[in-house]
């Protein structure tokens, strides 16, 4: 398999100070020996060297370790985009400053929902009011802002009132993703969208994609692929789960996974207090549901299709998290207009 390293997601600290009902690492306090700032400033050399092309701070919320600007220099300084991804919770002004010093690549920043719905899914009050006062200070720096949305049963009806903000705001890109039940929200499954919920979510977003040309609006791997509406979202050439073929997550205590939404024992490849990045990244045993993918790997209403080869069963980490195995999202565009053809 020829690998394409694109994309690196960095869970820079564990350490959060919000409590999202959705969120998938059940972030709170960061995890016990997180790498240090010599190993950290190490690490971008390493994915330099590798020839990825963009490395995402997350978390927990990555802006609570004080030495974030000094990666994020560094990143500049070898030449990768860099971009982060923040609750916007702990910033100041000298934040936004720092921010628009390093001028990232994107700025994501997660909004899920109206004020009351955001507050809550969020676990903090004020949270609504204090991203879309961080939103305009971006803007008014000209810093690329994405705004993130995690959807679900409370969140799904205020789509448009969140699109409607996001245009008066300027926000220059919108990713849409589902919750899946992992970490917190395997606590609140009553809130996981059905499938008749999730093919009217894709056409919310076609639809928006196609009004607002002006915007990038990203449906992200975990919505869906093929079929009539995988056309209008572009995911109609789409080849399976990026993880460890162009995308790398790496853990804040140096583990390396090929995704780091894939929380399954097997997804685990190393550790670069271990073994060098190029190491683990390089090993032909590593990443291999992806690597060696055949079509018997199929499982559940994958099994047979005529499209699995291509798609390798859709977002493993979707799968994991509902069936706990690999090449079997549940969220299937193609699947659903087989199922419900009236619906295209």
């Amino acid at each position: 398999m020829e690998l394409n390293p694109d994309t690196v997601v960095w869970e820079y600290t564990l350490k959060c100070d919000s409590g999202c009902l959705h969120c998938g690492s059940d972030a709170k306090d960061p995890r016990k020996n997180e790498l240090d700032t010599a190993e950290s400033l190490g690490l971008v050399d390493q994915i330099a060297d590798l020839g990825f092309r963009l490395i995402v701070l997350s978390g927990g919320e990555p802006t609570l370790r004080p030495d974030w600007k000094t990666i994020g220099a560094k990143v500049n300084e070898r030449n990768l985009d860099f971009a982060i991804i923040s609750n916007t919770l702990a910033w100041t002004g000298k934040t936004i400053e720092d921010l628009a010093n390093l001028n990232p690549y994107s700025i994501g920043i997660s909004v899920d929902g109206e004020e009351k719905t955001h507050d809550y899914l969020r676990g903090h009050k004020g949270s609504h009011k204090k991203i879309f006062d961080s939103i305009r200070a971006l803007k008014e720096r000209n810093q690329t802002v994405c705004a993130v949305t995690t959807v679900n049963n409370l969140n799904f009806r205020e789509l448009q009132d969140i699109r409607n903000r996001l245009i008066v705001y300027g926000v220059d890109a919108w990713q849409i993703q589902t919750a899946s039940p992992m970490g917190r929200m395997a606590k609140q499954e009553n809130l996981i969208l059905n499938s008749q919920a999730h093919y009217k979510l894709g056409k919310f977003v076609a639809e928006t994609a196609e009004r607002l040309p002006h915007m990038n609006v990203v449906s992200a791997d975990c919505l869906g692929y093929f079929g009539k509406l995988g056309e209008r979202l572009g995911k109609d050439n789409w080849r399976g789960c990026g993880a460890g073929t162009y995308g790398l997550g790496i853990m804040s205590d140096g583990t390396v996974k090929g995704c780091l939404s894939i929380w399954h024992p097997d997804a685990i490849e190393g550790n670069i207090r271990e073994r060098s990045l190029r190491r683990i990244w390089e090993d032909p045993n590593n990443f291999a549901y992806n690597r060696k993918f055949k079509p018997s790997d199929l499982r559940g209403d994958c099994e047979g299709c005529d499209l699995g080869d291509l798609c390798k069963g859709g977002c493993n980490s979707q799968s994991i998290s509902f069936y706990s195995e690999f090449h079997n999202s549940p969220y299937c565009f193609h699947r659903h207009e087989k199922e419900f053809p009236r619906s295209k």
